[in-house]
């Protein structure tokens, strides 16, 4: 950093910290006013079939929130009865049973017993519910909490609606939560890790002032996604904490030479500035790659997360100063000696094993590489909802265990040809795996005029331009069968419409996501690479630093995703990209700080003599800024009953893990055997001798 400003940050410190107090009042101030969107479909772009379908079915007939209710221990009449209850729940726009297509009052001799299956089966009687407005919509949170309330406790409500409900309600408590259990647990590390008791205190005010600051700023963007709002303060304070610490080992290295409070900060802003904003060029550089997705949860993510590493360098590098030089006899009064022990010892050790290691993680990473490609992918909306243990997921299974898989589709075509609509009905009813088919066709009477149906009714199924088929299919949202079940309904729907319908629904808003993010991820990982990559070369002067240690942290985004291939699960898509980006843009500075070390031990060292000093150097450093980011992201993983969110805080404090194992015990022995090469690489400042 020039001398001139840092001579201007030092010198207005106590007015910089008076600005800051004042951003950060009206931040908090701003916060409840963010508007959190918990609808996915919202970041898809206008232009996917799906999409497009859901903008006409609201523009025609209003979007509608979906949900399955099962009610146990009923008769068939009780269930009628509770059919009723619900359909007079205000909110509530129609409820499809049994009843509409078969007289339930009858004996159920008289009735097919595969009709009866359906929806009525074992004493237990399901129900399709239709709300007026969508799944994230007030009225529609309300009716649920209402439905809650009239059916016997040993109901099980699923779907859409109920997941919205559901999600809106774990967020709201669990970013609470999960900062409470975060902020003591850095407190401890920072205390284990550094030389006070007093500054980690220090550390966590200036980070969590930027965290705040980005939670407020919040309120100038449209809206924030519910899985950017659950991680970002987390995983910002996580990122940027190594920043506040690097500043401050600066200024106690400066004070020894310099007494003088305000030389030893200007010396520190000028040596540790660039620095900082270095490493934080690279975090920001692996965020804005996700702006890139076409699936634009990406770009809210990738915002988000960028705005917040620009928050926090600027809280370091502006407001810290006035509060190292404010509260440093503090600091001074509480220090302790480091908990972490010479390290030289295990670094020798490490570096006659040198060959090993580095036979080990070969072993390790190339197999990984290519079993982390063959994952088996969630990508559908499905994927958010509530984990095992939750009342959401209790009940999803309950209801799948008795009556299979169910999925709401709707299909708008052409009004006015009723003869055509109703053979497409009909063909459509006779797919095995669709469960009710229901339009005006099949509902009504033929030959019976529009102005003798109820407008009630009439409205439900046509609008000015469209008349809509519901389908209810057999399926889930996200399976190849449930895939196949929507390309028949499409073709079916071709025969006779061709390219003039629209189809949407959860199913195809899942096709169209898997398709959109598949392609996003070769584009979202080639840019993270090559802007870290860019980054790196003219830090380093090189072209050969920013290759290897590119390829040290790419080999441990490679182990960490493919742990769930091997052990057997599914992992949701959206997050596996942007963990990739975001492990490369955080973990890349330890790379950065043992590189550095390295080099300049270089100077007076040979490379054995130089790995191993700068291991020994490098392993605490690491030790403080991956503990914090393996504490959050396993903080993540146990607090929220978010499927998606927990499983990203698992791949994040699993690869901060991971990355700094290779930091510390290969990347070492990398620079020593290609010493040679790396050095030849270097090329000299002009000017330089």
């Amino acid at each position: 950093m020039p001398e001139s400003w840092a001579k201007f940050i030092v010198k207005n410190r106590d007015k910089i910290g008076i600005a800051f107090g004042i951003f950060l009042v009206i931040s908090l101030m701003s916060i409840p006013f963010v508007n959190i969107n918990y609808d996915l479909a919202k970041y898809i772009p206008d232009t996917e079939p799906s999409k497009r379908g859901l903008n006409v079915v609201e523009e025609e007939f209003g979007m509608q929130g979906t949900a399955r209710i099962m009610v146990n221990n009923v008769s068939l009449l009780e269930a009628k009865e509770y059919k009723s209850k619900i359909e007079s729940i205000p909110g509530v726009d129609m409820v499809v049973w049994l009843d509409d297509s078969i007289d339930v009052k009858r004996p159920e001799s008289f009735i097919p017993q595969d009709k009866i299956d359906e929806y009525y089966k074992d004493g237990s009687a399901v129900f399709d519910v239709m709300f007026e407005k969508d799944d994230y919509a007030a009225s529609t949170n309300d009716a649920l909490t209402k439905i809650f309330e009239t059916l016997p406790e040993d109901s099980n409500l699923s779907g859409a609606a109920v997941n919205a409900k559901s999600t809106r309600e774990a967020v709201s408590n669990e970013v609470t939560n999960l900062m409470m259990l975060l902020i003591p647990s850095v407190i401890i590390i920072l205390i284990l890790t550094t030389n006070s008791y007093f500054s980690p205190i220090l550390f966590v005010v200036v980070i969590g002032t930027s965290i705040l600051m980005n939670m407020g700023t919040n309120v100038f963007l449209e809206s924030v996604s519910f899985s950017t709002y659950s991680i970002v303060a987390a995983l910002q304070m996580a990122v940027s904490m190594d920043y506040s610490v690097f500043m401050l080992h600066q200024f106690e290295f400066e004070k020894e030479k310099n007494p003088d409070f305000e030389i030893a900060m200007i010396e520190t802003l000028k040596h540790s500035g660039l620095s900082i904003c270095a490493s934080a060029l690279t975090t920001v550089a692996g965020f804005l790659a996700l702006a890139f997705m076409h699936f634009t949860i990406g770009k809210d993510m990738g915002l988000v997360f960028a705005k917040g590493i620009v928050l926090s360098l600027f809280c370091v590098i502006f407001m810290m100063p006035c509060l190292i030089m404010r509260s440093y006899k503090l600091i001074e009064k509480t220090s302790h000696k480091s908990f972490i022990p010479n390290l030289t010892k295990m670094a020798k050790v490490a570096d006659k094993l040198s060959i090993v290691l580095i036979a080990i993680v070969l072993v390790i990473v190339i197999p990984s590489y290519f079993a982390q490609r063959e994952n088996n992918f969630l990508f559908g909306v499905a994927a958010y909802g509530g984990g095992e243990g939750t009342r959401a997921h209790k009940d999803e299974e309950a209801i799948v265990n008795k009556f299979g898989r169910s999925s709401p589709l709707i299909v708008l075509v052409p009004k006015g040809d009723y003869v055509t609509e109703k053979t497409l009905v009909n063909e459509l009813d006779e797919m095995k795996a669709i469960k009710k088919v229901q339009s005006l066709t099949n509902l009504v009477p033929e030959g019976i005029p529009d102005s003798f149906i109820p407008r009630n009714t009439y409205e439900k199924f046509r609008s000015e331009n469209y008349s809509r088929i519901l389908i209810y299919t057999k399926t889930g949202t996200e399976s190849t069968v449930a895939f196949d079940t929507i390309n028949q309904i499409r073709a079916s729907v071709e025969k006779y419409y061709g390219d003039n319908y629209e189809m949407t629904g959860q199913g195809p808003v899942t096709m169209d996501t898997k398709n959109m993010v598949s392609a996003d991820y070769i584009k979202v990982n080639i840019i993270s690479i090559l802007a870290v990559m860019t980054i790196l070369m003219f830090t380093f002067r090189s072209f050969l630093i920013p290759i290897l240690l590119i390829l040290v942290i790419e080999g441990g985004i490679f182990i960490n995703m493919a742990i769930p291939y091997y052990a057997g699960y599914s992992v949701v898509f959206v997050g596996y990209l942007i963990v990739s980006s975001v492990q490369l843009g955080a973990t890349i500075d330890y790379a950065i700080l043992f590189t550095n070390n390295y080099l300049t031990d270089r100077k007076t060292m040979e490379s054995k003599e130089g790995s191993i000093h700068a291991t020994a150097l490098t392993i605490p450093s690491i030790l403080t800024s991956g503990g914090i980011l393996i504490c959050a992201g396993y903080l993540l993983k146990f607090t929220s009953s978010l499927t998606a969110i927990s499983e990203m805080g698992e791949l994040i404090g699993r690869g901060a893990f991971l990355s700094m194992l290779l930091v510390a015990f290969f990347l070492p022995h990398i620079l020593k055997h290609f010493d040679k090469p790396v050095m030849k690489s270097i090329w000299k400042k002009k000017g330089a001798n």
